[in-house]
């Protein structure tokens, strides 16, 4: 399981995006187990963290390229937390957010299956696997490259996986062929639009790698297309307010690699927006 984290806040506009009371106690207190966990085979880490947390106006949890790896890296003791963990670890870092009155967004890139039994033992791949991935409460999600190589693990990411997250969901350059109506459309939605629960105006595309190796029920749409095509320019110059550009894919999100395409996507939204930070989170390359 490929698993990160991200707490920051964007400093290029402060005066959006800067908090100046939401930061964590500088001396946490340690906290002693006094019961045994309720999974007795799990084991603890070995490292423990480093320093306090510290929270910013928006923050951000971000998993990708988990590959079915659900149960966890029994091998690697440090890497040994299970998905339920991590759902359980989620919902009280969206509950402490609350009660800092800060913005903590969840975001997946892609890749759920595909590496390990517990997702491939199924027909298709991740038939079941999802059903346990979905207990996140994931803001935004975005398709990777192994959910397209097979014709059936494409429709079942269309027309089940998409649909738990319905708008959340952002395939902006992946398209499907509509067996109902012989038809490309957009796996999930084509951008998203949207305002936190504490006021910042969103606008986030979900861009995957100029991938050529999908099946024929589907269709990739290069970066330097997509930068071009009408709805996306519209998107960027959208008519209501946006305060941060978020950017995810299942896309190196060093634009040094080859294979990244976020560097055309940098330079076509910050050509169209100069003065509205850009926020990008990747995944594909498997470095945690």
């Amino acid at each position: 399981m490929r698993l990160s984290s991200l707490f920051s806040y964007c400093p290029l506009v402060l005066s959006v995006l800067a908090c100046d009371d939401c930061y964590g106690p500088r001396n946490d207190p340690a906290h002693i187990r006094r019961v045994r966990r309720m999974q007795p085979e799990a084991q603890d880490a070995t490292t423990p963290p480093r320093a306090p947390l510290e929270w910013g106006q928006l923050n951000f949890l971000h998993t990708t390229d988990t590959h079915g790896w659900l149960e966890g890296h029994l091998k690697e003791q440090n890497y040994g937390a299970d998905w339920g963990d991590f759902v359980s670890f989620s919902r009280h870092m969206q509950h402490k957010a609350g009660n800092l009155g800060v913005d903590l967004l969840l975001v997946d890139t892609g890749d759920l299956h595909d590496g390990n039994g517990l997702s491939d033992a199924s027909t298709p791949n991740g038939r079941l696997s999802n059903l346990i991935f979905e207990n996140v409460r994931y803001d935004l999600l975005t398709i990777g490259n192994h959910e397209l190589y097979v014709t059936d693990i494409a429709y079942e990411t269309f027309n089940q996986f998409s649909k738990v997250y319905g708008e959340r969901y952002v395939t902006s350059n992946v398209q499907i062929i509509n067996p109902g109506t012989g038809e490309l459309e957009y796996v999930g939605s084509r951008y998203r639009y949207f305002t936190t629960d504490h006021g910042l105006r969103i606008m986030a595309f979900g861009v995957l790698y100029d991938f050529t190796g999908n099946s024929n029920v589907s269709k990739v749409i290069k970066a330097a297309d997509l930068v071009k095509e009408d709805w996306f320019i519209d998107a960027v110059n959208f008519d209501e307010p946006i305060d941060l550009f978020l950017v995810i894919g299942h896309n190196p999100v060093r634009t040094t690699v080859s294979s990244s395409t976020f560097g055309t996507l940098y330079k076509t939204i910050r050509g169209l927006r100069p003065d509205v930070p850009i926020q990008a989170f990747g995944g594909h390359t498997h470095i945690r």
